[in-house]
Formats: C-alpha cells, structure tokens, sequence
C-alpha cells in the first residue's frame, strides 16, 4: 500500500501540519508533483500531492475553480510551502480546499520539497519488497504443492488485495471475479472483459495490455486459461511480472465437482481418447460414462475456416461456451452439466438430456452475441441418442459443422438440417481426390486465366441447367450459339464428352467438392 497523508504528518522530519481536511489523511499518495501554474491539473492524475507556494495570486473565484479542477483529478492533497512567499496558508485557500475535499498541508521552509518526494518514493520502494516478499510466498506454496481450486483461488484473491484490482477468471462454471480488491464491475465492463478473453486467446499471446474505458487490464495465460487484472490506473513492470509469476500455477480450468458415477474432469478425458481413438470407442463405455441418461446431443464448436496449420485453441473458449450452456440448459432443480473434449483445433460437447433443437438455439444465441473473435466461430450439432452412439454423434456433429462453411449466415447448423448437397459433399470429401480431378486442374493451367474462366463458367451454367441450354446462355448472357461453341472448348480442353451422364456427373462433383473453382453467381 502507498504511504498515506497520515504518514507524512507522522515523520518529525518532514514537519508539516493540517490545516484542513483532517478527515481525510488516510488518502494514499502515489507520487509528488511541484507546479507553479495557473491550472496544473492536465498533468495531474489520482493520488497525486501536489506541492506549490502560491506564487500566483488568485482571486476567490480562480482559487474555486483551482481546487474544481483538482478535486476531478481525484489529487490526494495540496502541500503550501510556507516562509517563502507568504508567511501562514491564506485563508482564502483553506476555505476553497475545504469545499472540494482536498486536505491542504503546510511544508516550513526548512523542509525541502525533495525530502518530501524522497520520503513518498522509499515508502513505495519498502511496500514493493513487501508485495513482492508476500507474493513469492504465494507462488512457492502454488508451485510446490498441488495446490486445490480453493487454494489458487486464495492466491488470486490475496493478488487482488495486493494489487487493488479485480482478478477474473474462466471455470465452467463462467466468469468468475475475487471477491477482494478492485471493487464491483459493471455490467458493460464484464461485457468488455469478456470480449477482451475472447481475443487474448485468439491471439496465441502469453500476456498482453489493454485499456476499456477507464479500466487499465492486464492479461496473463494460465495453465488452464487467462486471467484478466483489472483497475482504474496502470501497472509497474513490477506488477506485470508479479501477475504473471502467479499465473503460471493457476489451473482452474476443469470441473472437479462430484458427479454421479465419476467426476467430470474424468469423464471428459475418457471421452477424449474414445474419440481420438487412443482407447476404444465400445458403446458399453459410453453408457457406463453415462449411467440413466436416455439421450445426448453432441456439439462440435471450432473456427469457421479450419486450417491444418491453425494453432490449438486455448480450453477458454470451449470453457466459455461451456458456462453458457450449464446456464442456458438449466431448467428447474435439474441443470445439464455439458462436457467438453478438446479436439484438433476445436472443442466437443457432450449434452446429457438435450433436445438436438435446444442446444443449437442456445449456441446459436451464445454466438450471435459474441463480438470478439469466437463470434466467426461456429457450430454443428448431432441429433439426440442413446449414448452409446456418441461416437456417431462426435462424426455427424463434425461435419454439420463443416457445412456451415458453405451457410456464412448459420452460426450453428443441425445435422438433421443437412441436404443431399452438403452429405454429397461431404461423402466425396472423405474420399479422397479422382486422379482424373488433377489431370483436368493441369490443363486448365495451360490456359491464359481468361480462356479457363469462360469455360468454367459455361461447364458449371450448363450442369446447373441440367443441360438445358436456353437457360444456361440466358444465365450467362450470351446467345446458344456463343454458350455451344463454350462447351466444345470445354469439351476439346478437359478431353471429355458433356452428351455422357458420368462425364457430366464427375464436373458437378469436381465443382462441389472445390476441386474446381466454382465461378460466382
């Protein structure tokens, strides 16, 4: 804790006195600042003593407005050096001081103002050794025991009082803040921090800085997920390092709670090697996890546009979208407790209990209000069955999900929602390229861009006509001679005859399966 007013009166060195105020000395002061200006305060920020000798004189109304501007400051005091200028503290400055609440000391001359300056700076040199001393206290007893969540979160809690912030955290249970340090948050900042987690992680970011509105944040990641440190003035390096150092041992990332049969924690790490096919995938496992549950639904949560170099996703957004749903799935005295398995660069949810329409319009809603980076996130969702099934479920989940790669406006898509298209498309995804796919890419490479695009465009206006070539030149704009001379260029390129059904049926397929490029509408 900075040194107080209170401590400054109390060191007989320094020799000042109150002259008013005297119900405000418990007021911290953060640094000192000497200014003989008319209007100091737009270099002046919170607990600040601000020292001066009143060498500008000042009527009634300007000394007003002085002590205005410093009081919207949140300035911790004034000091009025004596012996120079004027003998005693006007009276005129004790009256305006003490209707805007600001404690006026007096400072003899023999007092130098840079004793009083040093006198602040060893208090706040001694207080952080102490903070430091208190918090490598913390972080052995975190690194050198397995240390419970109500022992991490003790740690969190004694860094919030030493910090005077707000320590939030993700558990599956949601967004979880100290009860100490920092005060109460507002809803629109809870708001802001939970956009401010969802770009952190997405960031790939150890630690980070940020500032919302007039909360300072620092950002640190956990073993499990981020923290987020938050007050109204900014950080030391020193802070930065002390927060960091206790971040490094917290993991409150799992559900450690009892459930009936096995903890979660447990069972989402078995249904994570099922699905990873490290143990095998018998059903009995399944409804063994699972003891008296007639249905689940199973989500499959991930980016938008999947990558085979995207980087592993932090457990804080399956974590977010996890609370969410143990909140939004709650109904009377039984709540859904979902479980969640991190997979490739995404997260699997297993909903016990859960209607297949319920849990797509509770992530659904879950992502039409995220306006940080998991809102281009999406989602597909299994039909609901007996948990034996689960792994059929984990597939038809997947790839609802990667049909909502071709629906930009669904945030999470059904699977029972999946057309003959999109399972089409999916069968030819998992079965491999044809060779002779390849074979026409490499011709069309030959061509100048121009010349491939026209005849892509007519071989796919064609095939969506169903052949029917009045429609296909009437969508392309150009007459049937024009579109029938386009076709025998097709055909002369690609070394095939459109008037046969499987030659015709292998381009649809090459244009579905983005084996081709598919010219825009």
């Amino acid at each position: 804790m900075s040194p107080t007013l209170a401590d400054l009166l109390a060191d007989a060195t320094l020799n000042l006195s109150c002259a008013t105020g005297h119900a405000l000395l418990h007021r911290q002061v953060a640094r000192v600042h000497v200014a003989e200006v008319t209007d100091p305060s737009p270099w002046l920020t919170k607990d600040v003593l601000l020292l001066t000798t009143g060498l500008i004189e000042r009527s009634p109304e300007e000394l007003d407005a002085f002590f205005a501007a410093l009081a919207a400051r949140e300035v911790a005091a004034v000091g009025f050096g004596v012996g120079l200028i004027v003998e005693d503290i006007p009276a005129a400055w004790i009256r305006a001081a003490d209707a805007h609440r600001i404690p006026l000391l007096s400072i003899p001359l023999a007092t130098p103002y840079i004793a009083v300056s040093e006198f602040v700076s060893r208090r706040l040199a001694d207080r952080q050794l102490d903070q430091v001393r208190r918090m490598l206290d913390v972080q052995q007893r975190l690194a050198y025991s397995d240390a419970t969540p109500a022992q991490q979160i003790e740690g969190l809690e004694q860094l919030a009082r030493e910090l005077d912030a707000a320590v939030l955290w993700i558990d599956p249970a949601g967004i979880r803040q100290t009860s100490t340090g920092g005060g109460a948050l507002t809803s629109a900042e809870l708001r802001s921090l939970r956009d401010e987690f969802s770009r952190h992680m997405a960031s790939g970011r150890a630690s980070g800085s940020a500032a919302i509105g007039g909360l300072f944040l620092h950002i640190a990641s956990t073993a499990g997920s981020p923290l987020i440190v938050a007050r109204k003035r900014r950080y030391t390096p020193l802070e930065q390092g002390l927060i960091g150092s206790i971040a490094t041992f917290i993991d409150l990332s799992r559900d450690t709670s009892a459930l009936p049969g096995l903890a979660a924690s447990l069972r989402e790490q078995l249904i994570t090697e099922a699905v990873a096919g490290r143990m095998t995938a018998d059903p009995r496992l399944f409804e063994t996890l699972f003891p008296g549950t007639g249905t689940c639904t199973v989500v499959y949560f991930g980016p938008a546009q999947r990558s085979g170099t995207a980087p592993r996703r932090e457990p804080a957004a399956g974590l977010l979208l996890k609370s969410h749903l143990t909140a939004e799935l709650a109904s009377g005295t039984h709540a859904t407790t979902p479980l969640v398995s991190a997979v490739d660069d995404g997260f699997l949810f297993v909903l016990p209990e859960t209607h297949a329409a319920h849990a797509a319009a509770a992530v659904e809603r879950f992502l039409r209000a995220e306006t940080g980076s998991l809102g281009a996130w999406r989602a597909g969702v299994s039909r609901s069955a007996a948990p034996g099934e689960i792994i059929d479920l984990c597939a038809e989940a997947r790839r609802a999900h990667r049909a909502t790669g071709a629906r930009p406006d669904v945030r999470a898509l059904l699977a029972t929602e999946l057309g003959r298209d999109d399972l089409l498309t999916e069968w030819f995804h998992g079965s491999g390229e044809a060779p002779v796919f390849a074979a026409w890419r490499a011709r069309l490479a030959e061509l100048d861009p121009a010349s491939a695009a026209r005849i892509l465009a007519a071989a796919y206006a064609f095939l969506r006509a169903n052949g029917a070539l009045e429609r296909a030149a009437e969508a392309l704009g150009v007459h049937r001679q024009t579109l029938n001379a386009r076709l025998r260029e097709v055909e002369r390129e690609l070394e095939l005859t459109l008037a046969e059904p499987t030659a015709r049926s292998l381009l649809w397929l090459a244009f579905e399966a983005g084996a081709l490029p598919r010219p825009a509408d």
